[in-house]
């Protein structure tokens, strides 16, 4: 038994109240294995599409966290973020990326110079690692236009020339299959087979299986502070904690009230719930029905409503129903 009486964290820095924290979830298990694969495959790229909102951009910190362990190669891993220009130009891309990787100095020198730099930091950060890969995920990758595409080539063919794989995870809405449908009508058969040859389609919530593979990582696959042995719902129910409670058990009903919620506003189009909402009711269950909320011994129905509700689940759904 932890002593909770020992234990000081600051208001406001937990991590369930910051929001910077990782979870896996049965998804995400998913998603490591398929893009372990692809990696192992030495696929030149590939694409993680999904509704927004669904958990695709802590889906990729977590693999860029976990996966070089899981395939026991100290590969380095990239997460960049694209972002919208009216004009796309060789040297905004060429900085974004240097930035996205990290470089010290992204804005300096011309177009030319800054792909140069971006080519020596791989090939530098390669060889460093005793790898011959480099892995970077291309968050909301939609936004990518058709001469992006061919600069990526470039990146890609300067790096095979030195013997490094460059392997390109495009993640982004669904609007990348429309995409690489028209590259296909286009006859841009290159653009395709070096960052379209796979996709998987990332899914959210979907059954009870999927909470209850997250809510027991609240219970027992989390810990805070470190080397506490503290899980959150520990942190968050003390007393209940030790006396049996857990969020897994509550897993069919929490399930539930998310399905009751989508048939009374006419929601049942999208069964998939975004992990987002999922993600923000369980915060605001630990938050305001633990120990320093209503402290509440049992969960119920009306409880989980309450909390779905302010996650803002409802609204955002609706939004979307109308748009469709």
């Amino acid at each position: 038994m932890v002593n909770l009486s020992n234990i000081n964290v600051p208001l406001g820095k937990h991590p369930v109240d910051t929001g910077k924290y990782l979870i896996a979830t049965n998804e995400i298990d998913k998603l490591c294995y398929i893009v372990g694969n692809w990696i192992d495959n030495r696929f030149p790229g590939a694409i993680i599409h999904g509704r927004p909102r669904l958990g695709k951009t802590r889906a990729i910190k977590y693999l860029i966290k976990v996966l070089p362990k899981e395939l026991n190669q100290n590969i380095p891993m990239f997460h960049i973020k694209c972002k919208t220009y009216k004009n796309p130009s060789e040297n905004n891309f060429f900085e974004d990326l240097l930035d996205g990787v990290g470089h010290a100095a992204p804005e300096l020198g011309r177009p030319s110079e800054k792909r140069v730099r971006l080519k020596h930091f791989f090939i530098n950060m390669a060889e460093k690692s005793k790898q011959n890969k480099i892995v970077i995920f291309i968050d909301d990758a939609q936004k990518l236009t058709a001469i992006q595409y061919d600069w990526l080539m470039d990146v890609y063919n300067e790096l095979d020339e030195y013997g490094i794989v460059l392997t390109t995870i495009l993640v982004g809405h669904d609007e990348l299959i429309d995409r690489r449908k028209r590259f296909i009508k286009n006859k841009d058969f290159q653009i395709v087979g070096r960052f379209m040859s796979d996709s998987y389609q990332f899914n959210g919530v979907k059954d009870v299986e999927d909470f209850k593979i997250l809510l027991e990582q609240y219970d027992t696959g989390t810990e805070f502070p470190v080397n506490s042995n503290l899980s959150y719902t520990q942190f968050y129910f003390r007393d209940h904690f030790e006396n049996g409670f857990r969020l897994v058990n509550y897993a069919g009903e929490f399930h539930d009230v998310f399905l009751e919620l989508q048939l009374d506003k006419g929601l049942q189009k999208n069964k998939e719930i975004p992990m987002q909402y999922v993600t923000l009711s369980i915060e605001y269950i630990l938050k305001n029905y633990g120990f320093f909320g209503e402290n509440v011994q049992l969960l119920n129905k009306n409880l989980f409503k309450k909390a779905i509700i302010n996650s803002g689940y409802i609204q955002s759904e609706l939004v979307l129903l109308d748009v469709e």
